[in-house]
């Protein structure tokens, strides 16, 4: 199974709410009207997930809008551009409009074509109008493209803290609690790039309880824990190997576990190292599996600590 890009997974996020910002960057003076979105597409030959689709309409014609991220250029992304639009327009049968997105400061130009030829003569070309963000950020900042403001620490030349509370303040504007909590969450995850993490969860403390609603926050912490269970199985000797990883296993689960109550419930610090203590009791890497469902899914840090408590007596 493939590891998930929390990254990745996070742009979407921005992509799937907010197709309507990338149409007013792209086009701004042309009426379209967004009224619908493709979930999970997956383009047959061969099998390969898109960023994101989603239907709109210009003059009385359908269109799908197809939008591709790019955190640096790649040599082969306009070949998989044209590839891309071939084939939503023909799984769809409609016509394609298709963005693409780069998020990291480049000095040079970005092809926004695919083009054959024949020595300097071009035979055949497909272009697609590319979006380069860091000339947005003025306009991030002044909170008409409010949405991408969980990106401003990678549009500016020297992310500091002053920018995470320029990006905490925009965010904090949303009036729609998911997206909110969406967008704080992207902020965290993004910044994870070039901040420390527990800087940034001290830095979000007051927002913590508006993430629990955030789309992808269990798949988040899942990674995480694999992370974590991959680093410790690091340079390992063979023999023991399989030890080694078991252990990293189960210390990436109650860091996991530790994470998702932090972000969840805030509980003070006494509470927390008991938590901690009573995890190190627990060493059967399923009951902790278990357990980091527990977090994800109580009401309360008790009602978390009671079944703790039960699973300790079981061992």
């Amino acid at each position: 199974m493939s590891k998930l890009n929390i990254f990745d997974q996070t742009l979407k996020i921005i992509a799937r709410n907010y197709a309507d910002v990338f149409l007013r960057l792209a086009f701004p003076d042309v009426p379209l009207q967004l009224v619908g979105t493709e979930e999970n597409v997956e383009l047959a030959v061969p099998i390969r997930p898109v960023d994101f689709v989603h239907r709109i309409v210009h003059a009385g014609q359908e269109h799908l809008l197809h939008v591709e991220f790019q955190l640096k250029h790649e040599a082969d992304f306009p070949r998989r551009m044209h590839c891309y639009n071939g084939a939503l327009t023909e799984q769809f049968g409609l016509p394609v409009v298709t963005l693409a997105l780069y998020l990291l400061p480049r000095q040079t130009p970005l092809p926004g074509a695919y083009e054959v030829r024949f020595d300097e003569r071009i035979v055949n070309r497909f272009s697609y109008p590319v979006l380069k963000l860091w000339d947005y950020v003025d306009d991030i900042r002044s909170g008409q493209y409010r949405a991408l403001a969980p990106l401003l620490v990678m549009l500016v030349d020297e992310p500091d803290e002053a920018v995470l509370r320029e990006e905490r303040a925009l965010i904090l504007e949303e009036t729609d609690d998911k997206k909110r909590a969406d967008l704080l969450a992207v902020a965290v995850a993004v910044a994870g790039r070039h901040f420390d993490k527990a800087f940034l969860w001290r830095f979000f403390r007051e927002e913590l309880e508006q993430m629990r609603e955030a789309t992808f926050i269990e798949e988040w912490i899942h990674e995480e824990a694999q992370k974590e269970a991959q680093e410790m199985g690091q340079g390992m000797f063979e023999q023991g190997r399989e030890q080694g990883l078991q252990q990293g296993g189960r210390q990436a689960q109650r860091a996991g576990i530790l994470d998702v109550l932090a972000l969840r419930f805030d509980p003070p610090v006494s509470l927390y190292q008991r938590l901690e203590a009573q995890l190190q009791a627990i060493t059967d890497l399923e009951r902790l599996r278990e357990l980091l469902q527990v977090a994800v899914q109580t009401s309360d840090v008790a009602a978390f600590e009671s079944a703790l408590s039960a699973q300790r007596a079981d061992e």
